[in-house]
């Protein structure tokens, strides 16, 4: 149940049919999926639930064989922003219905039985929401967080771009001194403090490293937004053959590479890494209620139509209660 999201060209598609659930209601033997999905769902289902503290509400899921599936032209370009503007559940329903599962498998029997805490400090969402593989269900928790990471890095780019003022870098992360014993390769463990890169909503980053200590913020900035997605983009992404050109002159010969994934999750994040590279403008929606960071087009203010309406709405409001 694997699909193949083209990164390189546009290309039509098969989408297996996706449904949003609450999980108490789902009874497996009754899903009509055949044996082996359905062991796989019952497994997914038991150790998201382990993984989750027992936390799940909604989920998304392979519909039963009696939904058929359908084909769409897929061209990843907007696919980051349509995924970052979801809102609710109703918006979470419908891009999956269209592009599919993200391609997230759930945690392993051992990691989620494991009494070691080494193992269960593994079940923090930086390393089980970014698992890639086979999925057939998958929390909206996950949805929910990929999404917020998306916006997260989009406001830091934004700040990196606007970099004239520390200011607008620091309300997106920042720097905290822990003190502990932190294995690094080859180097003996010591009792040290070490800086961490943290969202300003709490979330860990990752261990600056020691070398990048002392250094602007605008180079920290950088270098976050290059390792933040190199873990999400890692393990998702496949490079397949393309055109082989001739060249009858020299009798050589040049093979054009195209690059494709098996997960909906890799493709967004790999428009996210593209749009980095190419300088693209990133603007936060002036709606006042929105904010949310969009790819800007010409002289676009806002994300779309509604927080376009949205915005009149509160200045005319606004513009009464001066009058």
């Amino acid at each position: 149940m694997f699909n193949y999201y083209p990164l390189s060209h546009g290309s039509t598609i098969n989408i297996y049919p996706i449904e949003l659930v609450a999980v108490d209601s789902i009874v497996v033997d009754e899903e009509n999926l055949g044996p082996a999905s359905e062991e796989i769902l019952n497994e997914s289902m038991t150790n998201w639930s382990k993984a989750l503290g027992g936390n799940l509400s909604f989920a998304l899921k392979i519909a039963g064989r009696e939904r058929d599936d359908h084909q769409i032209f897929f061209n990843n370009n907007g696919l980051m922003e349509e995924f970052s503007g979801l809102e609710n559940l109703k918006d979470i329903e419908t891009f999956s219905m269209k592009y599919g599962l993200l391609g997230i498998q759930h945690p392993d029997n051992a990691q989620v039985n494991s009494l070691a805490p080494a193992v269960k400090a593994t079940l923090h969402p930086s390393f089980i929401f970014n698992n890639y593989g086979f999925s057939v269900f998958e929390p909206i928790q996950l949805w929910q967080w990929h999404i917020n990471q998306v916006r997260k890095i989009l406001r830091l780019y934004h700040a990196v771009r606007k970099a004239s003022s520390e200011e607008l870098i620091y309300e997106v992360i920042e720097l905290k001194m822990r003190r502990g014993m932190f294995y690094i390769l080859g180097e003996d463990e010591e009792v040290t403090d070490r800086y961490f890169v943290h969202w300003t909503d709490g979330e860990e980053i990752l261990m600056l490293p020691e070398n990048f200590e002392g250094k602007p913020i605008l180079d920290i900035a950088q270098y976050i937004l290059a390792k933040i997605l190199e873990s999400h983009i890692s393990g998702g992404i496949n490079l397949s053959v393309g055109d082989i050109i001739s060249n009858p002159t020299t009798k050589g010969f040049k093979i054009t590479e195209q690059r494709y994934t098996r997960y909906l999750l890799a493709a967004v994040y790999y428009e996210l890494w593209q749009t980095i590279n190419d300088s693209k403008n990133v603007y936060l929606c002036e709606n006042k209620n929105c904010r949310l960071p969009f790819v800007k087009l010409g002289r676009k203010k806002y994300c779309n139509e509604a927080c376009k309406q949205e915005a009149y709405r509160i200045r005319l409001a606004e513009t009464e209660r001066k009058g």
